[in-house]
């Protein structure tokens, strides 16, 4: 998958997402989990992001905390919509390719966020456990597992029990 298609996304998302993350960690201070989620459509129609203080993502579609920061919406419709040889409402190994490369893009830009951020807000970077998936749709699982392992360290991971 060609990689230049995101790199506006990824400016963006380099500028714009170390405040939303803020926004977040801040009403998490004082707890001692806090999962965040990038969500999206089953067309990778935009993310919106949706978090809670479990040490479990396994119901994260019944969290009640969520923000639809316009920068993970329409720059995304825009490449989405810019690929008219990918098909996004069914799966197909181009969709796939098209959801693992914005997977690492997110993931470039969630390793990039400021560990002041998380120090700020009373965390390590390694308690907050970052994922992306679908709210329904071809890929729930496959994108949980392959987010898990691209937005977190091997800490974070065995700390909510992801690895042993």
């Amino acid at each position: 998958m060609d990689m230049t298609m995101f790199e506006k996304f990824s400016q963006i998302c380099s500028k714009k997402l170390p405040k939303e993350i803020n926004k977040i960690l801040k009403t998490a201070k004082g707890h001692k989990a806090c999962a965040i989620g990038f969500i999206t459509t089953d067309d990778l129609y935009g993310f919106y992001l949706t978090w809670d203080y479990v040490s479990s993502i396994n119901e994260y579609y019944a969290w009640g905390n969520s923000l639809n920061p316009n920068f993970l919406y329409q720059p995304l419709v825009d490449i989405v919509d810019a690929c008219k040889d990918i098909d996004f409402c069914n799966p197909s190994e181009e969709k796939w390719a098209f959801t693992k490369t914005l997977l690492s893009v997110l993931g470039k830009n969630i390793k990039q966020l400021p560990d002041n951020l998380f120090h700020n807000n009373g965390f390590k970077r390694e308690d907050i456990l970052f994922f992306s998936t679908m709210s329904d749709g071809d890929y729930i699982q496959e994108m949980i597992d392959a987010s898990l392992k691209m937005f977190n360290t091997s800490e974070t991971l065995k700390t909510y029990g992801m690895i042993q």
